[in-house]
């Protein structure tokens, strides 16, 4: 939680920095926003050739060849990073925010009612210090196609890929490709899959960008620095308590004033 000290004077609203992530969890979020649009640009150029370049030997001139070795270094990272966020998932440095994505009844609820807010701005609107559960319903959608990426992108993969590393994968692959209609059929699922992941991501992106615009808590910088910003009489009262232990001490007023760095408004506002 930040820290400040001035005392607010009356008619002004004291804001505080509230920690909600890990800087190396922002960290694995950018990265795999990097991975993501690496795969998506190279995917669409190996699903739809269009040019060639350079000149000598082939691997010098047909640009396949270095499309598909930076997808699949991209699709690899992919598959590195959600692995290793799963295991951050269930860590107190990441407030065991596994449970704020998993489709529970009171996820559910909880995102319908802010899927009302956000579509009639009438009703109330709760405040997360964490995830909120409409949030959390898209990242779990947007989990749920990227494995199915990683999984298609890998039975595309195996067909020539080296048996003395991938021996082991290559008779469930086929069995699974078979059980999807054929490497065709497979590819098509593959792209298929990207175009609704796209989607979501711009919703995603769309919804924080909104959300910047409306409410002051900063959601856009909060997976930069890790920070939102939230009313100092609002600590305490958050929708959420994923991750935060129940005897957790609500500074007082004058506790923070001590100890911490205000963000002041204007009188007014």
């Amino acid at each position: 939680m930040g820290v400040a000290s001035a005392s607010a004077q009356p008619g002004e609203t004291i804001y505080l920095l509230v920690r909600t992530r890990s800087i190396f969890a922002c960290l694995l979020h950018w990265i795999l926003f990097t991975a993501i649009m690496i795969l998506v640009v190279t995917g669409l150029y190996i699903g739809d050739p269009e040019y060639y370049f350079g000149r000598g030997e082939a691997w010098q001139a047909f640009a396949m060849a270095n499309m598909r070795t930076i997808h699949q270094i991209a699709g690899f990272t992919v598959i590195a990073v959600l692995a290793m966020r799963f295991y951050l998932s269930f860590t107190a440095g990441c407030h065991f925010d596994l449970k704020q994505i998993i489709p529970t009844w009171s996820n559910i609820s909880g995102a319908v009612k802010l899927a009302k807010f956000f579509i009639t701005l009438r009703g109330p609107h709760a405040h997360y210090r964490f995830i909120n559960p409409l949030g959390g319903i898209g990242v779990f959608v947007m989990i749920v196609l990227m494995a199915a990426q990683v999984v298609t992108g890998v039975l595309l993969y195996l067909p020539g890929a080296d048996p003395g590393v991938w021996g082991w994968a290559m008779g469930l692959g086929s069995w699974l490709e078979r059980a999807l209609g054929g490497p065709q059929e497979t590819r098509v699922i593959h792209h298929l899959v990207m175009y609704l992941l796209m989607a979501t991501v711009v919703i995603h992106v769309y919804m924080q960008i909104w959300k910047g615009c409306f409410f002051p808590e900063a959601d856009i910088a909060s997976i930069i620095a890790g920070y939102k910003v939230f009313p100092r009489d609002m600590l305490g009262h958050f929708a959420d308590r994923y991750g935060v232990p129940e005897e957790e001490h609500v500074p007082t007023p004058d506790e923070l004033d001590r100890a911490s760095t205000a963000m002041q408004e204007a009188p007014g506002r």
